[in-house]
């Protein structure tokens, strides 16, 4: 997905139901809805790809419908949704949460369990779509849940939510990402308080060390490093970043030194280069001899070939 905006007021009135159907289910999830094909219903969409994270601003006059299994199942991947309702009103259902939604109101809603909205009066809301593994350990949480709005870190996370409706489009590509994480980090938090990080000089050489126990674990991954430590995966960007490099960055430079360490030692002249580079959480032997050369200005074998000769 990426940026975008449809209006059903360029189609005759005829039309308009039978696109607002197929659009909603493109680039808001599959929708079924109760709207006749033929009916003239109002319905304007603005889309932007922020990262992996999809920005929906929908404006709608009122209507219903919900999503099953079977809408369910025609979904690709498993997303949350975060709503804000800027104008109007909305019902939402979904498990044994039933909730009026009006302007300022925001719900975490879940795309992967059966739900159906009504809008009761004309609607303008912004919907960000999260990955779930995007949240971490606040993933857990299934069903709609309504987020305070008004106060605290919930308050900031709806003021960044709206203002994203009027700048994304403006945002450049490379930090479209860092936009969505904002919300991401503050909804965790919300839904998943936990501790507090801690401070960057206690957590940092507790990383390090981490990353060097497990070179061979090819999960080292930034969200999976962030959440084994209870921290936001821009948090610990962050803390690398002071280091002058990045967490993919060095975990690739102490698996080549670890490696180059390996083809030195004569204990492990039976292991193929290929072996030693996937036991040193290399995924592809290929870019781990490119890397290697990159690093040390000569391949993995012919390093090999000269330790041996020394």
């Amino acid at each position: 997905m990426q940026s975008g905006n449809w209006t059903s007021g360029v189609l005759p009135a005829s039309l308009r139901g039978q696109a607002t159907r197929a659009m909603l289910s493109s680039v808001h999830l599959p929708w079924s809805l109760d709207l006749p094909d033929r009916a003239a219903h109002d319905c304007a969409l603005a889309w932007h790809d922020l990262g992996g994270c999809a920005l929906i601003e929908c404006r709608s006059a009122p209507l219903s419908g919900h999503r099953d299994g079977d809408d369910i199942r025609r979904t690709e991947g498993d997303h949350v949704g975060m709503l804000l309702v800027l104008s109007g009103e909305e019902h939402v259902r979904q498990g044994e949460t039933a909730t009026r939604l009006t302007p300022g109101d925001m719900l975490l809603w879940d795309g992967g369990q059966p739900i159906r909205f009504e809008v009761a009066r004309p609607l303008h809301k912004v919907t960000l779509l999260i990955p779930r593994e995007r949240l971490g350990r606040a993933a857990g949480q299934r069903g709609a849940v309504r987020l305070e709005s008004r106060s605290g870190l919930g308050a900031l996370a709806a003021g960044h939510l709206a203002a994203l409706t009027k700048i994304a489009a403006d945002i450049p590509p490379g930090h479209a990402p860092l936009a969505a994480d904002i919300v991401v980090d503050l909804l965790g938090r919300l839904v998943e308080p936990g501790p507090a990080p801690a401070h960057a000089g206690d957590l940092l050489p507790r990383l390090l060390s981490h990353v060097e126990a497990h070179l061979d674990d090819h999960g080292l991954t930034p969200s999976r490093t962030a959440e084994r430590f209870g921290v936001s995966v821009r948090y610990l960007h962050m803390l690398f970043s002071a280091t002058g490099t990045t967490f993919s960055a060095h975990v690739r430079a102490r698996r080549l030194a670890a490696m180059r360490r390996d083809l030195a030692d004569p204990r492990l002249a039976a292991r193929s280069v290929t072996e030693i580079a996937f036991a040193r959480g290399f995924a592809d032997a290929a870019h781990a001899s490119r890397a290697f050369s990159a690093a040390y200005g000569l391949s993995p074998s012919r390093w090999r070939a000269l330790r041996r000769q020394s």
